[in-house]
């Protein structure tokens, strides 16, 4: 009897260790299952069908490279179109002259003469390969992923049972200054509140209705984002000062969502300056110095005090500034490259002699510097934003990303000696602005940046908007998760409905709002 008994339990142990790794059927207690999909719950698909005044539009703000460029004179396309021509023999001069900024000794960096203007947000890359058409996902799975959450894209047919259009993808010059395109997205929301606020009147009878946008911002437009909302359309003072911490964007914003954003800037942006940039293998490659035109590149430059580029030859691994001109000089590192000076011939084919045009080269130099170091400290100051105000961090941690670069003081050569998990672009530790980076440790986040709620995911730079974890996170906390302003209105309405007054913590305080140092991996 007691020999049956075992064979039975040991019987009864194989099978549950086997169905523990098994799909099993609804109900189950041991199933070990993992998909990679989500179902939309009736409550959530209710939502997303919601039109009316109570759910707040939707802007995605682009990321580096994000938007398509055109020479206004010529009609010409610079940047979203890709030919055979450009993979086999790389970008013409005429293309490298149009796709760099215009370098003018004695003006600011956010007022350049340039003829190449912005004209469409980079849903699909267009590929001509020997003839043969084809296009390569951008942005249009992020903005499909919009879509089926129930938000209407301005451009598009209106759907059928719609009235009015609830998501905008703002478009910009992705190689300016970001203050500089701050002010341009300050004017692009002001033109979209006019909008609804016009088909709110006629639709619902409501003059003047304060319109709230949510804002999904993708990478260096997380920076935009985030500059947007402390400073509004405020530029970075002439005299090197900072500017005054407004939060005049949060007059407007209501949530914003990060995503894969390089808040303390990223090792890459250093290489690729030096080295030159390869958007994608078999992809033609930009040499450094028409990278060196684009001041938002500098921008996105590892903080100072992360400890991301050291000097090999010091014991105590001393940290390089990069936001020193006389640095860039001696190492011969980008504009300052010496050997740059043919890509400067075409830039600059006005200019015959070569000490001019190395003149006219380090001159923007310091000045992109001189301003992202403005800009970096400016990102810096610590301060809680208004109350009415959310912001949501997607960051990837699941591959390797480039950590730390040792230099040669004496050559200028730099390697990357160590990596760390991010998106394979960006340091989860940057994406979080963690700044027990700088070796003071502490148990705690320390960051400049309040989070009400940080998902981490496993997934590559552009991956992480097509990953099934932040489709249903981020139409959570778009569709579901109430703002303070939510809440009240919720609130209010409830109490109607139910002509009853409720208690003040009754809604509580939304339901993201859990602090600073949350942190909730999603895998």
């Amino acid at each position: 009897m007691v020999e049956k008994r075992f064979f039975a339990g040991i019987g009864c142990l194989i099978v549950l260790l086997f169905s523990a790794g098994c799909s099993s059927p609804v109900g189950s207690y041991q199933s070990g299952a993992v998909v990679d999909s989500y179902m939309r719950g009736d409550i959530i698909q209710r939502c997303s069908e919601y039109e009316g005044p109570s759910r707040n539009p939707v802007i995605v703000v682009h990321g580096f490279l994000g938007a398509k460029l055109r020479n206004t004179q010529t009609g010409e396309t610079v940047w979203g179109d890709i030919t055979s021509r450009e993979i086999i023999f790389g970008p013409s001069d005429c293309q490298l002259r149009d796709l760099a900024c215009k370098m003018m000794p004695g003006r600011s960096l956010t007022r350049l003469d340039d003829q190449v203007r912005p004209y469409d947000f980079l849903e699909m890359v267009r590929v001509q390969f020997f003839g043969i058409p084809f296009q390569v996902s951008a942005y249009e799975d992020l903005l499909s992923m919009l879509r089926r959450a129930g938000y209407v894209q301005f451009g598009k047919p209106l759907p059928e049972g719609k009235h009015f259009y609830s998501l905008f993808p703002f478009y910009y010059d992705w190689r300016r200054d970001l203050p500089y395109n701050a002010a341009r997205l300050h004017a692009y929301i002001q033109e979209k509140r006019a909008y609804l606020q016009q088909e709110y009147e006629k639709l619902y009878g409501v003059r003047n209705y304060d319109i709230q946008f949510d804002i999904v911002a993708h990478s260096m437009g997380g920076l935009l984002s985030r500059y947007y909302l402390r400073y509004g359309d405020a530029d970075l003072p002439a005299d090197g000062s900072m500017p005054e911490l407004t939060w005049k964007g949060g007059n407007y914003i209501d949530k914003l969502l990060i995503v894969g954003t390089p808040n303390a800037g990223y090792l890459d942006t250093c290489m690729e300056l030096i080295n030159g940039l390869q958007v994608a293998p078999g992809a033609p490659t930009y040499p450094p110095a028409v990278l060196g035109t684009f001041a938002t590149y500098y921008q996105m430059m590892p903080v100072y005090g992360f400890r991301s580029v050291l000097y090999e030859d010091d014991p105590n691994g001393a940290e390089v500034d990069l936001y020193d001109p006389q640095v860039w000089i001696k190492m011969r590192w980008g504009l300052a490259d010496p050997r740059q000076d043919k890509i400067l011939q075409i830039l600059l084919p006005e200019v015959k002699d070569p000490q001019e045009r190395r003149a006219i080269a380090l001159d923007h130099l310091g000045k992109c510097l001189r301003r992202a170091k403005q800009f970096a400290a400016a990102m810096q100051v610590k301060s809680r934003p208004p109350e009415n105000v959310s912001l949501f961090l997607f960051a990837g941690d699941a591959i390797d990303t480039s950590r730390t670069a040792m230099v040669n003081r004496e050559t200028g050569e730099i390697r990357v000696v160590q990596y760390a998990p991010g998106d394979g672009k960006i340091l989860t530790s940057s994406a979080r602005f963690d700044l027990r980076e700088d070796g003071y440790w502490t148990p705690f986040l320390r960051s400049p940046i309040t989070w009400q709620g940080t998902f981490l995911l496993p997934a590559a730079h552009m991956g992480i908007t097509r990953a099934a974890a932040f489709d249903s996170n981020a139409a959570f906390c778009l569709l579901v998760a109430p703002s303070v302003k939510q809440d009240k209105r919720d609130k209010k309405s409830l109490e109607s409905h139910h002509r009853i007054k409720l208690d003040a913590d009754y809604l509580g305080d939304g339901l993201f709002n859990v602090g600073n140092d949350a942190e909730a991996p999603v895998k």
